[in-house]
This record gives C-alpha cells, sequence and structure tokens, in this order.
C-alpha cells in the first residue's frame, strides 16, 4: 500500500497520522463499491490532508475541489494532492461561481465519471447548491446523494425540491469544539492582521470598540476570547433575541445591529448569512474594520452589494482589503474578505477538526451502504452515529475507557 502524504512539512506527521488512523478506522467499517467517485468541496489546509487521504483511498476517484478563500496562491498544497494516486484536482474553471451554473456543474461530473459509475457529493458552503435540482435529473441513477458540512450551506439547499437525499453534520454537538477553534484562530489572526497592516491591538480601547453580530456557537466562541484578551467593552447583536439573553450577567452588552455598527469600529460577522444589512452601510461611519467567519460572499453578500454600489473595492492586500461605501466611507475586510484564519495554516495540532471530517464521511458512506436508512431531502446525521463518532475520538485521542 503507498504511504499516505498526509502533511507538507515532516514535523507535522506525528499528528497527522494520529488523525488520518482515527478516520481510515471509521471508514473500514464500509466497503465501497470499485467505480465510485466522490467530489469533494475543502479548504486547502495542510491539516485537512489526512482527510483527503482516506477519501482517495475509499473511491476509485476523488474528485477535489478547492474552496475559493484558501485555494488562491496554494498551488503547491494542490500539487500534493495531486500526488495521490486516485485524485485529481478541478481547474480554476470550476469555482463556486461557475458551479451556480447547472450545466457546469454537469460538465464536471461528466469529466470524472463514466456511464455506470456511482458518486457521492460532498459538499461544504453549498457548491452544488444552485444545479442540485438539475443534477438529481440527469444523474438520477448514479447520484447517491449530498453531504454537508456547514450551516451556511445548508441553508442555500433549503428551497431545494430534492429527489436525493441530502444528510447535514451543521448543527452537531460534536462540531462545537471545532467551532470554538476556529473562534479562537479568528481571533487571534485578526489580532495580528490589525497590528501587521494598522499598528492597531484588539485591546486598545482608546482606538478600537468591539462588536460580534451573530451569537451561534462561532459567536459565542469570538466573545470568549475576545475576553480572554482582557476585552471587556463587548457588544454583541442577533436577530434572535433568544440569543441575547444569556450575555448581560457575563457582562457583555447586548445591542441591536444598527446600535452596533453604528458605535462600533472592529466588527466580527458570525452568522454566515448577511450579518449587516446593505441599508445600514449607508450611514455607517468610517473606518470600519471587519472579521467574518465565512467567506464574505455569504456573510455580508458581497457580490451582490459590490452589484448594487453599496460597496467598491478600492485597494489592498492578501491580508485586507479596503472598500467604500456610497458615502465614502472606509471599510477594512480583514483576511483578504475571507474567513480570518484562512491566510495561514490551520487544524495541525487540534483533534476537534476530526469529529466533523468523520461526520462528514461517515454521512456519505451509510448513503452509499445504507440507502434504506434514508429519505428523499435533507436530514440530520442520526444522534447514535454522532454519539459513536465521539465516543471513538475519545478513546483514540484521550484514552477514553
Amino acid at each position: 500500500m503507498t504511504q499516505p502524504i498526509l502533511t507538507h512539512t515532516y514535523y507535522s506527521d506525528f499528528f497527522a497520522t494520529k488523525g488520518y488512523a482515527f478516520l481510515k478506522h471509521i471508514a473500514e467499517q464500509y466497503p465501497t463499491p470499485k467505480k465510485f467517485t466522490i467530489f469533494s468541496v475543502m479548504h486547502c489546509y495542510e491539516g485537512s490532508l489526512p482527510y483527503i487521504n482516506v477519501l482517495a483511498e475509499l473511491a476509485e476517484n476523488l474528485v477535489f475541489i478547492p474552496k475559493s478563500a484558501t485555494a488562491t496562491g496554494n498551488q503547491s498544497f494542490k500539487t500534493t494532492i495531486e500526488a495521490l494516486p486516485t485524485c485529481s484536482v478541478v481547474s480554476e474553471a470550476y469555482n463556486k461561481q461557475q458551479l451556480r451554473d447547472p450545466h457546469v456543474a454537469e460538465a464536471l461530473i461528466r469529466e470524472h465519471i463514466d456511464a455506470d459509475s456511482q458518486f457521492l457529493l460532498l459538499d461544504h458552503g453549498g457548491y452544488f447548491s444552485h444545479a442540485i435540482e438539475h443534477l438529481c435529473d440527469v444523474f438520477r441513477e448514479q447520484l447517491i446523494g449530498v453531504t454537508e458540512l456547514t450551516a451556511n450551506g445548508l441553508y442555500k439547499y433549503l428551497n431545494s425540491n430534492l429527489n436525493k437525499p441530502l444528510v447535514t453534520v451543521s448543527h452537531l454537538s460534536i462540531k462545537a469544539p471545532a467551532d470554538y477553534e476556529a473562534s479562537e484562530c479568528i481571533v487571534h489572526y485578526s489580532d495580528q492582521i490589525l497590528r501587521e497592516e494598522f499598528g492597531l491591538k484588539l485591546n486598545n480601547d482608546n482606538f478600537l470598540k468591539v462588536g460580534v453580530i451573530g451569537a451561534g456557537n462561532l459567536g459565542r466562541g469570538v466573545i470568549q476570547y475576545l475576553k480572554g484578551k482582557a476585552i471587556s467593552n463587548i457588544l454583541v447583536a442577533d436577530i434572535d433575541p433568544r440569543k441575547l439573553t444569556q450575555f448581560p450577567r457575563n457582562g457583555v452588552q447586548v445591542s441591536s445591529i444598527e446600535r452596533l455598527v453604528s458605535e462600533c469600529n472592529m466588527i466580527f460577522c458570525c452568522t454566515g448569512n448577511g450579518a449587516i444589512p446593505e441599508a445600514l452601510l449607508d450611514s455607517i461611519p468610517d473606518n470600519r474594520f471587519i472579521a467574518t467567519v465565512t467567506s464574505a460572499d455569504d456573510e455580508l453578500k458581497l457580490p451582490q452589494l459590490i452589484t448594487n454600489g453599496a460597496l467598491t473595492e478600492v485597494g489592498g492586500n492578501r491580508l485586507v482589503r479596503e472598500y467604500q461605501t456610497r458615502n465614502g466611507r472606509s471599510l477594512y475586510l480583514l483576511a483578504g474578505g475571507e474567513s480570518a484564519n484562512t491566510p495561514f495554516k490551520t487544524g495541525m495540532g487540534d483533534p476537534t477538526l476530526y469529529l466533523f471530517e468523520a461526520a462528514h464521511m461517515l454521512a456519505g458512506l451509510q448513503l452509499l451502504n445504507q440507502p434504506e436508512r434514508f429519505k428523499s431531502g435533507i436530514q440530520p446525521l442520526s444522534d447514535s452515529d454522532e454519539r459513536a463518532i465521539a465516543k471513538q475520538w475519545l478513546q483514540h485521542f484521550y484514552s477514553y475507557c
């Protein structure tokens, strides 16, 4: 058997090997047919290589679709993946925007399957959501089903009329630890970007007042790590007032989104879906720094804002992208408008990454091996499967017994 290509850097292989062994153990419980293709949308993170290795061993053909946020400037990562015997990386012609066209998505799939091949779509961020009804129709006998990793990706599928099963792992409790890990990274790297590009520190109250829009796992995690940096004057907003009731007793100010955008000049957007309404941008004060937990395309509806003239790009670099509002106010998107941990190596040294990867993979393997368990339309991975993953993870990494 070919030795897995786990990382770019040998000094990370010890941890990566443990992650690979965990995922491999779960995968071995399910056989796969000879003619079988997996289309996997994933970030170009070094920490994802163990997972990619396991997927490549499961399928006759693994088609890797890089997420736009981490694909640019990561050619060496894509070259590493292409070295796997059964793995191929799609061309830049098949990016998130192009795959909105059902016929482009169909063409991608036809490039990589035979007439009698079955295939799975392991989606991450709703890349196939705009084309899914068409794909379900034209590949009725070959498409096994879809799995979706994220909440904002699931949102894009909600109004689809699906005649195939879609299994979501976005709201599993075992995903929460990874969300908190992401929150820590986002706070840390936002601070680093502010220092590098503007000479500012997150915890300098004289220059920055911090607000968080969104009180889900990621928003709560961001607040936790902001408080760990001795930032006490934090505002939090959410469209659902029930989510805000937990904060006043913990010394965090609750706020409307309107007040938060008006008063805070460092804003963490943690909703995954249009955190700041377009109408507010016309009255936003000058010099707002914004970090997003997902791509600004989703978190701020950035393409729509640009099309409508609400924002105009005026400059920037890999770490900061600068925009102006209709009124000439400056708005700075940290990390170039992507999640603030995407410009940096992430996922190494943190085994929580493997929890949601295992769930994502398991959902696909069950669609393949136990189709009778699923019906057409959206459904979650079962509680019993989630508990089984958690138990195996604790045993593997923490000697749980």
